[in-house]
């Protein structure tokens, strides 16, 4: 037996798991966030002698700037029934996509997140004020005395750095900072990790991000500003809808703007919604309009309307709010 199982975890995430089938996944189409939570605690489920399968709905291309995480232990077809499903970075079961009916027939279902009010889990270890996931799974692994190793270091890092923007969020407090420095202290690569994320994009992603930048629109009286991406740009620079997940950082940096909007349109012609905030706006609300979620910060939906339907909405959203 590894001497690790010898612990005692007190965090309820290291319950009953003996002879247990366990499943780890996330919301679908996985960011840095739900991989770096899901892989992290795959690591150490392993560490600790216990068999775990990771697997998520993935129906595009994980972004190239996630492939310093160990992706290789993603399983690509699970089994039909887990005794113990473990989600991470999902508010509700529709989030997770064809793996839904897995967590519906689980006998216990675990849900570690930091957004509002999940609507699903038999155990929910929730932070709605945490930066990231990640960040709330850290603190689940500090209530016993497991040395992180830098794999799992590493992991976590990568959701802490996607999920406060490089620590330019306001989600980003002190606690963040001090986690930052202690996973350092592990072993985890801040440097290598923040340049494999941020620091390099595909020649026509470049190309196609001088577009989005043309066609920004700064609504003043909102302190709103806008753009989006049509499914004839994919085509025109070859290039996957996962290459441009850094776009709203991009669109966000207007110094007359508090809100980004950026609008992503799907091969279905609905359009997938960023919506970021550095002031006292909760885009989350505004999110909500349109069934999405998240955090005040940052936030995201998916909606029906045309992109002048959006933009009147989320106007409106704003004004409720001022």
């Amino acid at each position: 037996m590894n001497w690790y199982r010898k612990l005692i975890p007190m965090s309820e995430l290291f319950k009953n798991l003996e002879k247990k089938s366990i499943l780890i996944t996330g919301h679908v189409n996985p960011d840095g966030d739900a991989l770096g939570a899901a892989l992290s605690f795959k690591i150490i489920l392993n560490e600790l002698d216990y068999d775990a399968d990771v697997c998520f709905d993935i129906n595009v291309n994980l972004p190239s700037n996630l492939n310093h995480l160990p992706l290789h232990l993603i399983t690509q077809e699970p089994i039909e029934k887990y005794d113990k499903v473990f989600v991470f970075d999902c508010g509700n079961p529709q989030r997770l996509g064809k793996l839904e009916p897995l967590a519906n027939t689980a006998t216990e279902v675990v849900v570690v997140d930091h957004h509002i009010d999940p609507s699903f889990g038999d155990i929910q270890i929730i932070d709605p004020t945490a930066a990231s996931t990640t960040q709330v799974l850290y603190r689940e692994i500090k209530k016993f005395d497991y040395k992180i190793s830098r794999d799992v270091a590493n992991c976590l890092m990568t959701g802490l750095i996607t999920d406060t923007g490089r620590f330019q969020y306001s989600n980003t407090d002190s606690e963040v900072f001090n986690i930052a420095a202690e996973l350092m202290n592990s072993g985890a690569e801040l440097t290598k990790i923040s340049e494999n994320i941020y620091g390099s994009i595909s020649f026509n992603a470049m190309k196609l991000q001088s577009e989005i930048i043309k066609r920004i629109e700064l609504f003043t009286e909102h302190s709103l500003v806008v753009s989006y991406v049509l499914q004839e740009d994919y085509k025109k620079y070859n290039i996957e809808e996962s290459e441009l997940d850094f776009l709203i950082d991009s669109v966000r940096l207007v110094k007359e703007s508090n809100i980004a909007l950026l609008l992503k349109e799907q091969s279905d012609k609905s359009f997938k919604g960023s919506l970021r905030s550095r002031n006292d706006i909760d885009v989350q609300l505004i999110a909500s309009e349109f069934g999405g979620g998240g955090h005040k910060a940052a936030s995201g939906f998916s909606t029906t309307h045309d992109i002048e339907n959006v933009i009147d909405k989320v106007k409106k959203a704003i004004e409720s709010q001022l």
